[in-house]
């Protein structure tokens, strides 16, 4: 521990930064697997060269970090059940679908899923926290670039998905509403381990939050606001209250053009007008509901599109999905594994609620990991898996 000497009360321990520390001592020999991973999560999904959210990269350095990264423990004793309820979760998608892309995804998915919590295991804070407050510098960095090109009139074409005149704006994610939910991920992860040197990137991270202008995100933020104790809590309320009004009032991003499509007397109606919110509200019912029998049993092939859509024009009250691509992440597993994807999300969210110690913090891991598995947050996700093994 270094000291620094305050006159008059004698030597005072202080805590050296992340930076500070590695360079004066340098990287460990062993841990240098791990700098791949650290220094890819922030551009995660750019560069864009797979349909669909999900690229390759996190893979590649997770791979990497898998044979490299402090391989004394390859893998655990107690991971051998997720490892198993992963290999059967893909081997069944693979006998009921054709072979095409979906497959290429879903073998993805399971295995980023599996090397990531296995190297979030062998991972004690030493490396992630640094890897997400990088990540929340580059994105808030990017989405307030973003922000000035549309104030400024100027077209944007990053790698996510951005229309103007509905919501804020992506960053480095597919979408808006990702790069919130995400922010509240990130904030989540900072505040569990209680250090006053997070702060000024929790703060970013939820002003990343009002960037992307996307209504659930904003209400996730009930989240970080419960950890901040009531009058922080008010005051966060307060100031982010102060903020949406200069917004709306003003035209200051785009939580303006999010709100201005949601008139209170309206909501309902909304949800079932807007194509977005139309999907995701259609997904969750039909896989999570409708069909959810049909899958646990496997009665049924893998064709989610031909099948949701013929569910959507029964009722009359969902629009036509125009891919295979499954909304929430929980309704994805459960179509597509059966009831063993239903058992791996149980198996999953056992062990994280085992890291936490008080009851208050296993309620509030349980319900932020199954808002982000209603999401197109997949088990895959780093930053989903770093949060789900954080003890608490």
């Amino acid at each position: 521990m270094t000291t620094a000497t305050v006159e008059g009360t004698g030597p005072t321990p202080f805590r050296e930064s992340i930076v500070a520390k590695y360079l004066r001592r340098g990287v460990p020999r062993r841990d240098l697997g791990i700098l791949p991973l650290v220094l890819v999560l922030p551009f995660a999904y750019v560069p864009k060269i797979l349909e669909g959210d999900t690229q390759p990269w996190v893979l590649i350095a997770s791979l990497f970090a898998l044979v490299t990264f402090r391989t004394d423990t390859l893998v655990r004793r107690d991971d051998y059940p997720l490892f198993g309820l992963g290999v059967l979760c893909a081997t069944v998608y693979a006998l009921r679908s054709p072979l095409d892309l979906g497959l290429l995804r879903q073998i993805y998915t399971q295995a980023a899923f599996l090397i990531l919590w296995i190297i979030t295991g062998r991972e004690r804070g030493d490396y992630f926290p640094g890897a997400v407050k990088l990540t929340i510098v580059i994105w808030f960095v990017v989405g307030i670039v973003q922000w000035t090109f549309v104030r400024l009139g100027i077209p944007i074409d990053f790698a996510g998905r951005f229309v103007e005149g509905r919501g804020g704006i992506p960053s480095l994610t597919p979408e808006a509403s990702y790069y919130g939910s995400l922010s509240v991920l990130q904030m989540m992860y900072l505040m569990s381990r209680r250090r006053a040197e997070n702060a000024p990137f929790v703060v970013m991270a939820g002003l990343s939050v009002l960037l992307s202008g996307s209504v659930l995100a904003i209400l996730l933020l009930i989240f970080p606001l419960t950890k901040l104790g009531w009058r922080m809590g008010a005051l966060a309320v307060l100031l982010a209250a102060v903020a949406l009004t200069a917004e709306y009032a003003f035209g200051l991003g785009g939580i303006e053009q999010t709100l201005g499509r949601f008139d209170v007397q309206e909501s309902l109606l909304n949800v079932f007008s807007d194509p977005s919110l139309n999907l995701r509200v259609g997904h969750i019912f039909f896989t999570l509901y409708e069909h959810v029998w049909d899958s646990l049993t496997f009665a049924t092939s893998i064709d989610f599109m031909n099948q949701y859509n013929s569910f959507a024009r029964r009722g009359g009250l969902f629009i036509d999905t125009g891919s295979n691509f499954i909304l929430p992440a929980a309704g994805e597993l459960v179509y597509s594994s059966g009831v063993f994807g239903l058992v791996l999300i149980y198996a999953v969210i056992r062990r994280s609620l085992a890291a936490s110690v008080s009851r208050s913090a296993k309620i509030e891991k349980l319900m932020l990991i199954l808002v982000c598995l209603l999401n197109p947050i997949p088990l895959s996700n780093p930053f989903l898996v770093m949060y789900a093994q954080k003890d608490s």
